[in-house]
């Protein structure tokens, strides 16, 4: 399928929907046979949160995915993506996650294509809240936001290209204000499979990733990456001993523990009188510890 690709003018959460993002038609939403993939128009409000009353049909409902492999691969293809530019990798958080899965499941239940949430009521769409408001009643604190949608995109590979392939989409992908990321999927709908990425960053919160935010690995060292500008570190696994106090470091190589199973790394941070601390977890797989080795020296006669 080819994908058709809906490039619109950006938007802030104080616009609204602009009047192309409102020419999707919702017949085209009706008919029988599934229209071609689109994406939405990227997403991004002010730097300053605006006021969140809450709405029937505005989120606040925990969404499970409908295929986590999937979500989780359009994670790496992020993170490859801004590691390929210098960019550092962003670190997934439950509460955009849920962000994301409600309003990609809301879109396929009540067959609509929009950023802001919308509820389906005796066959015409109402709008129930802006998009920011309902991704803020999921992840507060927030200073800066940022959402892509798509649907009819059968893979996790179909709709990242289709979003790079949008200078807006890129740019929310390749962004340096946002430090984490929610990703949902869900099936259904009229378009069969829809796509939402959301992007944030919090006052005060600084994410540590390990491995790009990769699910698993399969060897002990590991590469973290540390946000924020501070003068110190220490690090340790899972409930392990801290390290000696260290100078700062963004990027570094870091041991896991060396048993399979789920490791946390954790770490502390101070400047001055500032301090913060933040974690990860991956799951090692199996792997195989080197073992000392003693040789039986050969004698010759």
């Amino acid at each position: 399928m080819i994908a058709h690709v809906i490039i619109r003018h950006l938007i802030t959460a104080a616009l609204g929907l602009s009047s192309l993002q409102a020419s999707v038609p919702i017949a085209a939403a009706r008919a029988s046979v599934p229209p071609p993939p689109v994406i939405g128009e990227p997403a991004f409000p002010s730097d300053s949160p605006p006021a969140s009353p809450q709405y029937d049909g505005c989120g606040g409902v925990i969404v499970s995915s409908d295929d986590p492999d999937f979500e989780q691969q359009l994670l790496d293809l992020v993170n490859s993506a801004r590691v390929s530019t210098g960019l550092p990798p962003l670190k997934r958080v439950a509460s955009l996650d849920d962000a994301a899965r409600y309003h990609a499941a809301d879109m396929a239940q009540d067959g609509y294509f929009y950023h802001n949430s919308y509820d389906l009521s005796a066959g015409n769409l109402v709008e129930m809240c802006a998009w920011s408001v309902r991704v803020g009643s999921y992840y507060s604190g927030w200073n800066a936001l940022a959402e892509n949608i798509a649907a009819g995109y059968a893979s996790p590979a179909a709709v990242m290209a289709g979003w790079m392939d949008s200078p807006g989409h890129r740019d929310n992908i390749l962004s340096s204000s946002a430090w984490e990321i929610g990703i949902g999927y869900a099936s259904g709908g009229p378009y069969g499979t829809y796509w939402v990425q959301d992007f944030g960053r919090r006052a005060q919160v600084y994410p540590l990733v390990i491995n790009a935010d990769a699910a698993s690995s399969h060897s002990l060292h590991v590469n973290l990456y540390v946000y924020g500008l501070w003068d110190q570190m220490r690090l340790r696994n899972d409930s392990g001993a801290w390290s000696a106090w260290m100078a700062f470091q963004p990027s570094l190589v870091w041991a896991l523990t060396p048993a399979p199973g789920l490791h946390t790394v954790s770490v502390e941070l101070r400047k001055g009188v500032q301090t913060a601390s933040s974690s990860d977890t991956i799951f090692l797989e199996v792997t195989t510890v080197p073992q000392p080795q003693v040789y039986i020296p050969l004698i010759t006669k």
